[in-house]
């Protein structure tokens, strides 16, 4: 945005860029909270199709052990959310393309009898509501899918941030036709602690970078970042999971308004 104002407008002088943050109630959820939370979204009619990967006292993605304390389930799905607003701008083809390539690859390994390193299944839920949304419910309506559960719903603004700070990972589609837009999604996602693949364009290393998520071009290059972090999140070892991980939390640790201060002592 600065280098913009001085190359498009001449404006000169001190351009601080004050990038956006998301509100203090975006956060990571506690298991406990976790697992309220998707006992209650299980329930929900639109999220029917992630259903078949819990049952009894387990929830999506955590589980009531034996002395009654809740804890993360050892073979939980990997939780993927995106969100959109079903536009032409995001071509969600591409993620679906990508699934797609993961499910082939998953099942082929899962099926393996030799020392074949298994990838978990994927739960995957898309949010948001517009034009194209019953484009790609039909599209996905009809993927022939064993490791990969595609949900659509449209949440409460009370859920959607819950949603986000239970998520393994979030993926944002979004383009920018002036090259100088952040996607707000994305700010969401890390300010609940969520690493994230984004879609590259020419300024989202403003707000992805290296320290907190991925990005792509490709169907091929996001079903391989997501190959990649679910092996390493499944190995529990200091991987680029775990790094892209603490690089999330420590994004959100700066909300809006110290955001805004820093800027100010820059004047």
């Amino acid at each position: 945005m600065a280098a913009d104002l001085q190359r498009s407008w001449g404006i000169r002088g001190q351009l601080v860029v004050l990038h956006d943050k998301a509100p203090r109630h975006f956060r990571r959820l506690g298991v406990e909270e976790i697992h309220q939370l998707w006992k209650r979204l299980l329930s929900d009619p639109q999220l029917e199709p992630l259903r078949q990967l819990s049952a009894g006292n387990e929830s999506l993605l955590t589980c009531r052990s034996s002395d009654g304390t809740i804890e993360m389930r050892k073979s939980r799905p990997m939780l993927i959310v995106s969100s959109t607003s079903w536009t032409a701008d995001e071509d969600f083809s591409i993620l679906l393309s990508a699934l797609k390539l993961y499910d082939t690859k998953a099942a082929s390994r899962n099926a393996c009898s030799g020392d074949c390193v298994t990838l978990p299944p994927l739960a995957v839920l898309i949010t948001g509501k517009g034009p194209l949304r019953e484009h790609y419910e039909q599209e996905i309506s009809q993927m022939e899918l064993q490791q990969v559960h595609i949900a659509t719903a449209w949440l409460s603004a009370e859920d959607y941030p819950l949603l986000l700070g239970s998520a393994d990972l979030g993926v944002s589609m979004h383009t920018s036709s002036s090259g100088l837009d952040l996607p707000m999604k994305v700010v969401d996602m890390l300010g609940c602690g969520t690493p994230v693949c984004a879609y590259r364009f020419s300024c989202i290393n403003e707000l992805v970078t290296e320290a907190n998520g991925l990005v792509f071009d490709s169907a091929e290059e996001l079903a391989q970042h997501v190959q990649d972090l679910a092996e390493s999140q499944l190995s529990e070892s200091d991987g680029i999971y775990q790094r892209l991980f603490e690089g999330a939390a420590t994004f959100r640790t700066i909300d809006w308004a110290t955001n805004y201060k820093r800027a100010l002592e820059l004047f």
